[in-house]
């Protein structure tokens, strides 16, 4: 199969280039003119957000940003490991965007170092921030899957080109079949289409592993330097509030959370990697749990890799790719038909709007033909949305995290 040339991804990294000298130059007027104080109190720190207070928030912000940067180039820069994997990684992508006959050698290579960045980093990006997250794997991930599903059903096969959907990138061979695959059909497998949408979504699920490691090395190095883990205090806290509070809900949350710490601590790597295996709401606890019990980086991040990258989400696709077949499909508009209304056809819709969608996987012409329909302007929408409260949600989380350590530093200087 001949790979799209990463031409596209180059005009985007060049494009982001000059949407970003803006935002930079903020970055370091931000820095210099960075609040030296911080709020004593909790409720004041809350209210730093950027509707309330933007200029300081950025101002912390921008501190964090560049010193976060500075000491991660540093610490790559003095990683032989680091350093191995780093510098040929970033010439042969550097080199895609110089014309010559090397083009040829680099082209693949690129492409993949493109892919695996895109999806492994929205794996980071959904389970990084205790909580905060952006929830990538509802806005990509899985619709990537959905449409790798419904793409092999219309085509017949799974001979058709799906990895360059990244970066938000659209070419003119992405999900279009070759030929229309009906004869084919008959020898489309179940397992084909599963192995076809597989390998993203692996690379996702590692991603939300690598996500998870900074509560724990947080908790790590509090336990390491003897030092109070507020993030453990707060979580013992929030248990035994709940406990007291006579909300049953509360209640019930109090005891599941009560009851996780007790069994990480009592079973260590096992315990890890049941709790990483399927899709748990509370996992950022074990993060601070496993670091505020001085479990080891590798049996912590080893479970959680093998729970999150090579149980959970293999789970999930199956699940997808399960609910999206056409038997699966048909039993679904049965029911639809079943509890609507004959005279709505409701159940005849839905079914001419699937034909529709999968209409445009055999003929490209049909797919431009219908144009950008408003189910897909909203769907973008909701994606810039949900992505600038993902971004406006880390800039405030990290200014009120340095001003809650400035508002200590200056207690301290005061005793």
């Amino acid at each position: 199969r001949v790979l799209p040339h990463p031409s596209c991804c180059r005009v985007m990294a060049l494009s982001a280039l000059h949407l970003t000298a803006v935002p930079l130059v903020g970055l370091f007027l931000g820095y210099s003119f960075a609040p030296t104080t911080g709020p004593s109190s909790a409720e004041e720190r809350e209210k730093l957000t950027l509707l309330r207070a933007p200029f300081t928030v950025f101002g912390h912000f921008s501190v964090v940003f560049i010193d976060a940067t500075k000491y991660y180039f540093l610490k790559t820069l003095y990683s032989p490991l680091a350093m191995t994997a780093a510098v040929p990684t970033l010439a042969i992508y550097l080199s895609t965007f110089f014309e010559g006959p090397h083009l040829a050698y680099v082209t693949r290579p690129a492409f993949f170092i493109e892919f695996i960045v895109w999806w492994v980093g929205l794996g980071v990006l959904s389970s990084i921030g205790l909580g905060t997250g952006m929830h990538s794997g509802f806005l990509f991930t899985f619709p990537h899957v959905i449409e790798v599903t419904m793409a092999a059903q219309a085509c017949g096969h799974v001979n058709f080109e799906s990895f360059s959907n990244m970066w938000w990138i659209k070419t003119e061979e992405q999900f279009v079949c070759n030929g229309t695959g009906d004869a084919a059909k008959e020898g489309l497998t179940f397992l084909a289409i599963v192995a076809k949408a597989m390998l993203p979504a692996i690379l996702w699920g590692c991603g939300t592993a690598v996500g998870e490691i900074p509560p724990y090395a947080l908790s790590l190095a509090a336990r390491n330097a003897r030092i109070a883990n507020s993030q453990f205090d707060e979580i013992e806290e929030e248990i035994r509030g709940a406990e007291n509070s006579g909300n049953f809900l509360m209640q019930l949350k109090a005891k599941l959370e009560a009851w996780m710490v007790a069994f990480l601590q009592d079973n260590g790597f096992l315990g890890v990697l049941l709790m990483a295996s399927w899709p748990n709401a509370f996992f950022d606890l074990c993060g601070i749990c496993c670091g505020h019990f001085g479990m080891s980086f590798w049996k912590f991040f080893g479970a959680t890799l093998i729970g999150k990258g090579f149980i959970k989400v293999p789970m999930q696709v199956l699940v997808i790719v399960t609910v999206f077949s056409d038997s699966y499909l048909q039993v679904m508009l049965n029911v639809v038909r079943t509890v609507t209304p004959a005279n709505l056809g409701v159940a005849e819709k839905l079914s001419e709007a699937l034909e529709k969608y999968k209409a445009k996987f055999r003929n490209k012409s049909v797919a431009q033909a219908q144009g950008v329909n408003i189910v897909k302007r909203l769907w973008q929408m909701f994606l810039v949305s949900a992505i600038g409260f993902f971004i406006k949600s880390c800039i405030e989380q990290c200014a009120q995290q340095r001003a809650a350590v400035l508002a200590k530093k200056t207690k301290e200087k005061t005793k």
